[in-house]
């Protein structure tokens, strides 16, 4: 079966994070390798145009999507929407589903619609407070004041790989939210919401079986730990992986999965509140397979599974829903 590999790679030499949620070439060569160990045939086919050129020229059977997209919020659904008009079989789940879950403040309204606890939120697009919160403050006073409990924590609202999530998301006062959101505004609406300070979990789910349930635990922190863009590039030095046996994670993980209808493969990042109760933050429908570096690979090879059982299992799921 010949696989065509969809992806955006990262720029050589690119600088600071608008590129963080592309690929290296380091991920593509692994995932071609894995592939050719699992009897297929991978295709490089990229993103855009030169995708469409090749999809065409080289007989391609199906397509592992990793593409990223480039645009707006709706940009991770462009290549599974491509081929899902194109009649082409491709992993992952459906467009509409990647196009909420990369919308944070989407993505927690259905998980609040389906009783999934999540932290209390506001958005901030276009200078100002949405009219609803705006409405409900009275005498002009800001809706954090009467509404979301400080610490807060912002970061974009439509942006993945913890792009604009740094040492300064986290506030503990009005000067320090607006800086905040001035900063993460630049990538589009910001999400405020309230910070969970509790211990932090990713979650992975292939074909809808939990793989495991990894606690992020950081080796030094003054109780404000969160897993920023800081920590995830110096993750060695920075925090300790920890598989763990958390019922309350995996059923929020769990809950997530079917409420969203995905398929294949997905990480949820899960975190709990002060009052120790797991809370929904973010599903990633599109995880990263780096063979050392993504989450989802340091936790299935915590749970004793090699990157190759990984990558055929994703294969596997998808295989038995073209299939069905």
């Amino acid at each position: 079966m010949r696989i065509g590999l969809t992806y955006n790679l990262k720029p050589e030499g690119a600088a600071g994070d608008r590129f963080e949620e592309f690929d290296s070439i380091e991920t593509i060569e692994a995932l071609e390798s894995s592939l050719r160990k699992s009897g297929y045939e991978p295709v490089r086919l990229g993103w855009g145009a030169p995708m469409l050129d090749k999809l065409s020229e080289n007989g391609i059977d199906a397509v592992f999507n990793l593409a990223e997209g480039i645009g707006g919020r709706g940009r991770e659904s462009q290549v599974p929407a491509t081929l899902e008009m194109l009649g082409v079989r491709c992993t992952g789940s459906d467009p509409v589903a990647i196009g909420i879950t990369l919308d944070k403040a989407l993505a927690k309204l259905m998980a609040k619609a389906h009783g999934i606890a999540t932290a209390p939120w506001m958005t901030f697009a276009g200078g100002r407070w949405p009219l609803a919160v705006e409405a409900i403050s009275p005498n002009g006073q800001r809706p954090t004041a009467n509404g979301l409990r400080f610490p807060l924590f912002v970061k974009p609202s439509c942006e993945g790989s913890s792009m604009g999530v740094t040492s300064k998301s986290l506030c503990q006062n009005e000067a320090e939210l607006d800086e905040a959101v001035a900063r993460v505004s630049r990538y589009g609406p910001a999400l405020v919401e309230e910070f969970l300070p509790g211990n932090e979990y990713t979650v992975g789910i292939l074909g809808g079986k939990v793989i495991g349930v990894m606690q992020v635990v950081p080796k030094n922190s003054d109780g404000n730990f969160f897993y920023s863009i800081e920590v995830k590039r110096d993750y060695t030095r920075q925090v300790d992986y920890r598989i763990v046996d958390e019922p309350r994670v995996t059923a929020v993980a769990l809950g997530i999965w079917n409420a969203f209808g995905l398929r294949d493969v997905a990480r949820v990042d899960v975190r709990c509140d002060r009052d120790g109760v797991p809370n929904f933050v973010e599903v990633n429908p599109l995880p990263g397979v780096h063979p050392v570096h993504s989450d989802l690979v340091i936790l299935a090879k915590g749970v004793g599974w090699t990157y190759d059982q990984l990558i055929a299992g994703i294969m596997q799921s998808a295989e038995e829903r073209w299939a069905a």
